[in-house]
C-alpha cells in the first residue's frame, strides 16, 4: 500500500487536498469518489529527509518524533482508532518526512499489522527500544499508558537536549567572537600601527615587540595554522570511531571537574529513565537494564553497566551491581537500594532520573554563569594588552619630547 497526495473538489464545489493510502493511483481515485470527491490530481507522496543516517535512508527529527508520540498517546487514550489517529497526526506534518512515514505505518496497520510491527518497519525513524515499549503495551493491554509514558520520557529528553545544546553552543559562539576580534586586531590593526613605529627609529618596549612578532606570525602562517587546527579536529573525530581511543577519551571526560559531572548525570538520567519506563511497562528487570544500557553515550559507563548486568544475571542485587560499576552517582545507587527494599525499583529509577535532570539543570546554569564572564574577561584582557602594546611607544615618545 502506498501513500498519495491528492487535490479534489467536493460536492459543494470547494477544493480540498490531503493524503490517502491505496494500492495504486487508480484505487486512490476510487476511494475518493466513494467519499463524494472529484479527483483533480493524484501524485505519490514525496517527503524530503530532514536528516540522513550513516547508512543512508530517512530518519526524523527528535522534536517531530516527540510531538507525534504525544499526539498518538492523546488520541488513542481518547479511544480513537489507531489508523484514524495516525492519519490525523500525519496531516499535521505537511512538509516533513514524518508525514509519509506515519501514512506508511497507517497502511500497514490497515493491512492487519500491529502498531509495534508497523513502527518496526521504519527503524531509522522509530528506535528499537521505542518499538519494544509499544509492543509491551500491546501485550499487556496498556498501550495508552505506555504511549503516555513514552511521550513524557521523550519530552524530558528533549528538554535536557535543549539545555545541553545551550550549554555547548553559547560558549562556542562567544569563543568564536573572541578569536575573531583578536584575529582582526592582530592581522589588520597592529600591522598598520607597526608601519608608523618603523619611522620613529626608537627602541620598542618588550610588550610591543611580542605583539608585533605574534602579528607577523599570524600574517605569515595564520592560514596554515587554521588548516592545522581543522585537520587536528577532523583527526580527533575520526579517532573517536576506534573503540579503544573512545574508551580512553570517555574515561578522561568523566574525571573532569565540572564537565565530568554533567556527562555522568546526563548518561545516568537517560539510563534510569529508560529502565524505569521498561520496567513499568512489564519488561523483566534484566532485559530492561540491558536495553537501557544502549542509551548510554559514554562508552566507559556502557561497558561498566553491561558488566554490572552480567552480575545481576548471576544473582547479585541491582543496587550492589550498579555500585560495583563505579560510574553511577551514589544517590542513584541508594535510591535503587531503597526501591529493592520497598519493592518499587522502577519508581525509584524514575525518581532518581528526576533528581539527576534537576541537578543537571542547576549544573548547566552554574557552568554558563561562570563561563560567560570568563570569556568576556579574557577578550577584554586581550584587547587591553594589544592597546597597551600600541600606546606604550607613543607614551615613550611623548616623554622623550617633553
Amino acid at each position: 500500500m502506498e501513500t498519495f497526495d491528492y487535490a479534489a473538489v467536493t460536492a459543494q464545489g470547494r477544493k480540498t487536498s490531503g493524503s490517502i493510502s491505496a494500492v495504486s493511483a487508480r484505487a486512490a481515485r476510487d476511494v475518493l469518489r466513494g467519499q463524494h470527491l472529484t479527483p483533480i490530481a493524484i501524485t505519490p507522496a514525496k517527503s524530503k529527509s530532514t536528516l540522513k543516517t550513516a547508512k543512508g535512508g530517512q530518519t526524523v527529527r527528535f522534536k517531530h518524533l516527540t510531538q507525534a508520540t504525544r499526539q498518538i498517546a492523546i488520541l488513542i487514550d481518547a479511544d480513537t482508532p489507531i489508523e484514524e489517529a495516525l492519519k490525523v497526526i500525519a496531516q499535521q506534518f505537511e512538509k516533513q518526512n514524518m508525514r509519509g512515514i506515519l501514512m506508511g505505518v497507517r497502511g500497514r496497520v490497515m493491512e492487519g499489522a500491529r502498531l509495534s510491527e508497523a513502527l518496526a518497519a521504519y527503524p531509522k525513524a522509530f528506535p528499537k527500544l521505542y518499538c519494544s515499549m509499544v509492543a509491551s503495551g500491546e501485550v499487556s493491554g496498556q498501550l495508552p499508558t505506555v504511549l503516555n509514558r513514552l511521550a513524557a520520557d521523550y519530552e524530558a529528553a528533549q528538554a535536557i537536549r535543549r539545555k545541553v545544546l545551550g550549554a555547548i553552543i553559547y560558549p562556542i559562539i562567544l569563543s568564536f567572537v573572541a578569536l575573531l576580534v583578536t584575529g582582526i586586531l592582530m592581522m589588520v590593526v597592529v600591522p598598520k600601527v607597526v608601519e608608523q613605529f618603523d619611522t620613529l627609529g626608537q627602541e620598542l618596549p618588550w610588550l610591543t615587540k611580542a605583539v608585533i612578532a605574534l602579528s607577523d606570525f599570524l600574517a605569515a602562517y595564520g592560514l596554515l595554522l587554521g588548516l592545522a587546527i581543522v585537520a587536528a579536529i577532523a583527526g580527533f573525530v575520526f579517532a573517536l570511531r576506534r573503540p579503544a581511543f573512545r574508551l580512553h577519551v570517555d574515561s578522561a571526560l568523566l574525571r573532569l571537574p565540572l564537565i565530568g559531572n554533567m556527562a555522568r548525570s546526563l548518561n545516568a538520567s537517560r539510563f534510569a529513565r529508560t529502565a524505569s519506563s521498561l520496567m513499568q511497562s512489564g519488561t523483566p528487570s534484566v532485559a530492561s537494564l540491558q536495553s537501557a544500557s544502549h542509551t548510554l553515550r559514554n562508552s566507559l559507563m556502557r561497558l561498566r553497566t553491561q558488566g554490572a548486568i552480567e552480575r545481576i544475571r548471576e544473582g547479585q542485587s541491582i543496587s550492589r551491581a550498579l555500585r560495583g560499576s563505579g560510574v553511577f552517582p551514589p544517590l542513584v545507587v541508594q535510591m535503587v537500594a531503597g526501591g529493592e527494599t520497598g519493592g518499587d525499583v522502577a519508581g525509584m529509577f524514575a525518581k532518581s532520573a528526576d533528581y539527576l535532570e534537576g541537578e543537571l539543570d542547576s549544573v548547566i546554569g552554574v557552568f554558563l554563569a561562570l563561563l560567560e564572564p570568563l570569556i568576556i574577561i579574557f577578550l577584554a584582557m586581550v584587547v587591553l594588552l594589544i592597546i597597551g602594546a600600541i600606546f606604550m611607544p607613543i607614551l615613550q615618545l611623548n616623554s622623550a619630547v617633553l
